[in-house]
């Protein structure tokens, strides 16, 4: 670890490790997998989250899902966390995230990021606890090894943002709201010009 001066008393102070998120190994393993572009699944990855995230937290990676209390108000008490609203708890879409991009990166051979060991051994996983990349790295592996999901589709114009997130993101069902996924897509294509 670097040892840094500390310029007033003269004593080293110890630098702040920096963690390796895995992202820049997940997205060239992505681009050799399925092909394409890392601006292609950037920008996916981007309607997605600012989406997910809500006019209130758009683009936060500690977003937590708001819903409505007893009064009538918005409070951050959901189960969805993080740019793409991974669930939490026990089962739930977040863990089933960790466990598909640990399966990925040791099926490929790759080194996992110690962050991902950590949470690969847990039930649950609050990804609004993790940074932009983390939960990035999640993002991918959650889609490679997704059962039906192909990242290659998107990537080669077989698939749009909207129905990607329909058909594979959006956990909630019958209830997929495309409207409001629509709404959110052209105000981000409008600050995206």
């Amino acid at each position: 670890m670097k040892l840094i001066k500390n310029k007033e008393k003269g004593n080293p102070i110890k630098a702040k490790k920096k963690v390796d998120s895995g992202y820049s190994s997940m997205m060239d393993h992505l681009i050799q997998v399925k092909g394409g572009k890392s601006s292609d699944y950037e920008r996916l990855m981007d309607v997605i989250a600012y989406h997910e995230t809500g006019a209130q937290q758009r683009m936060s990676p500690s977003a937590v899902q708001l819903v409505t209390d007893k009064s009538g108000k918005l409070v951050p008490q959901g189960v969805g966390r993080g740019l793409f609203m991974f669930e939490s708890g026990d089962n739930a879409g977040g863990i089933t995230a960790v466990n598909r991009t640990y399966r990925e990166m040791k099926s490929s051979d790759m080194s996992i990021p110690s962050w991902l060991e950590e949470a690969y051994k847990g039930k649950s996983i609050d990804a609004s606890k993790l940074t932009a990349d983390q939960q990035k790295v999640l993002f991918i592996g959650n889609y490679l090894q997704h059962p039906s999901a192909d990242l290659g589709a998107y990537s080669s114009g077989k698939i749009s943002e909207r129905d990607f997130w329909g058909k594979f993101h959006h956990a909630g069902g019958s209830s997929t709201d495309y409207s409001a996924f629509d709404a959110s897509f052209k105000d981000y294509s409008k600050r995206n010009k």
